[in-house]
């Protein structure tokens, strides 16, 4: 009996690891002071990225992105400050992997990642350095309150950054954008999942009176609402969609020469933007 009891035990120890239902996919490896989060990059699609921080200041730290089948894909090394450190380089006491980016903080296609390093000095202020994946300091705001860095979408083309300072509280446009992910947290902004392919770009386009939209509404989804926004963000038109027929004829005569944006909302999502230009 005793001879039964160990080989089931050896067999057990042999198995590989599992978590209930779950299955072990990869194991990164680390000293327990990394933080992990799936992004959402505009030209490069969702991947993992890794934040390695380096206890006691051994060594720089490090976000390592990995490509969907777990291979290295790109990494970003946060530079030494004087006076100032990383804190596990996103200040991973406060906030996750965030704004993880290829098009929002400028309009070249590096990697880039907004980062809080704390002041020595006062550990309740520090900076936010914008950083890509050259280690380049694309951006900075100087005397930053902890947690207070936010990304928001204002309309479909429209981002601003919101932070608390020392002395102010700054509203910032940018002048990219990043997907949207339902999920929110470092996959996007907490809004929708992106997918062009839910929506068609006019036709024709340029137009003076009518164009064709075809579209198809999420899965499950039966209804849906289509909105046109002028340049300012501010909605000019708004119809109702459902499956039926997959387009929708628009009239455009009403509206004034220029260019318009229009997305589909169904189920808490909202596809990506389509451009249409107005002409008279």
């Amino acid at each position: 009996m005793k001879k039964l009891v160990f080989l089931i035990a050896t067999l057990l120890y042999f198995l590989p690891q599992t978590y209930a239902q779950m299955t072990l996919a990869n194991n990164f490896g680390g000293n327990g002071w990394n933080e992990i989060q799936v992004v959402n990059l505009t030209n490069s699609g969702k991947k993992i990225a890794v934040v390695r921080g380096q206890i006691y200041a051994t060594g720089p730290d490090t976000i390592h992105y990995y490509n969907l089948d777990y291979s290295l894909w790109k990494t970003i090394v946060c530079p030494n400050i004087p006076h100032f450190y990383g804190e596990f380089c996103l200040n991973r006491n406060y906030v996750n992997i965030s704004y993880s980016s290829e098009t929002l903080f400028n309009l070249d296609t590096l990697l880039e990642a907004a980062i809080f390093y704390r002041d020595s000095t006062n550990i309740q202020h520090g900076k936010i350095l914008i950083i890509n994946e050259n280690g380049t300091i694309v951006d900075s705001i100087l005397n930053t309150i902890p947690l207070t860095f936010k990304v928001h979408n204002i309309n479909p083309t429209t981002y601003i950054a919101t932070v608390t300072t020392t002395t102010s509280t700054l509203a910032l446009n940018l002048p990219g954008t990043i997907p949207c992910d339902a999920c929110g947290g470092g996959l996007g902004l907490t809004k929708t999942e992106t997918d062009k392919n839910l929506i068609s770009a006019p036709i024709p386009n340029p137009s003076k009176d009518e164009v064709k939209i075809s579209f198809s509404l999420p899965e499950g989804a039966s209804r849906g609402e289509l909105n046109i926004y002028n340049t300012n963000g501010q909605k000019v038109r708004s119809y109702q969609v459902d499956n039926r027929f997959g387009f929708i004829m628009v009239d455009n005569s009403q509206l004034a020469s220029g260019t318009y944006y229009y997305n589909i909302t169904s189920n808490g999502t909202v596809t990506s933007s389509q451009k249409m230009l107005v002409i008279r």
